[in-house]
């Protein structure tokens, strides 16, 4: 474990109180062109959303419609009703991905993946550093290259972080950004799922919920189509509310 990983385990609640985590629930807002592009408009809104820390598993609830649940894990992504029965499904749903450029069309199970696993993802931080296989250093500082206005990133610490194929992320390798007082802040990754287009993603609205820290406010950035900076407005927006722990 880095030294500044510990900084940020501490500031976001404490290694000890993350190791109690069973669940987090949360409300969540899904926003942006992103889903549009993809041709899926349906998953915008608001859901709630469940994810389990013993293993890689989210459930949104209402998902597309009233009544239906999507459950992501990343073997198979499924809807099911109020019942439990299924209405459709996906085994492996990683290879359904094949061959997709940027502005492939999606379907809802394809948005349920991406959903699924980044919200697991994102939920989980920054204890998902700490599982086994996830390798992380410190990384020099350095300003980035996209970056929302000149100087923004270039003060906050780094660290580089290598996922093991156990574990479904956008990419193997991510750069995680924090401030002075170790809050996440910005991540770096290109996602496999979307043609593996540069996205900075930016993260600030961090609450105090049951002991731990959450970002609450998410906004994805891609480059803009003339290759020069980042488009002004968010692809993908995520705000994230009423956070209950399970311990």
């Amino acid at each position: 474990m880095t030294h500044l990983l510990d900084l940020v385990l501490e500031a976001h609640g404490g290694e000890e109180r993350w190791r109690k985590v069973t669940s987090v629930t949360a409300g969540m807002l899904i926003g942006g062109p992103m889903w549009s592009l993809h041709q899926v408009p349906g998953v915008l809104g608001s859901h709630e959303v469940t994810v389990d820390f013993g293993t890689q598993r989210t459930v949104l609830r209402d998902y597309t419609e009233p009544g239906l649940r999507g459950i992501f894990t990343p073997e198979q992504v499924s809807v099911v009703d109020e019942d439990g029965r299924t209405v459709r499904e996906r085994r492996d749903p990683l290879a359904s991905f094949d061959g997709f450029r940027t502005d492939t069309p999606w379907d809802t199970l394809h948005a349920l993946y991406f959903i699924g696993y980044a919200t697991w993802n994102y939920l989980t931080a920054p204890y998902l550093l700490t599982l086994p296989g996830v390798q992380v250093r410190d990384l020099p500082p350095e300003q980035p290259a996209l970056d929302l206005r000149p100087g923004l990133s270039g003060g906050w610490r780094r660290l580089g972080v290598t996922f093991p194929d156990d574990i479904t992320v956008h990419t193997r390798n991510q750069t995680f950004y924090y401030d002075e007082q170790g809050l996440q802040r910005r991540m770096d990754y290109a996602p496999r799922v979307t043609g593996g287009i540069p996205a900075v993603h930016m993260i600030d609205g961090h609450q105090e919920f049951s002991g731990l820290v959450f970002p609450t406010r998410r906004r994805v950035f891609v480059p803009a189509p003339e290759g020069r900076g980042l488009r002004a407005d968010p692809f993908i927006t995520l705000d994230y509310a009423d956070i209950r722990v399970g311990a």
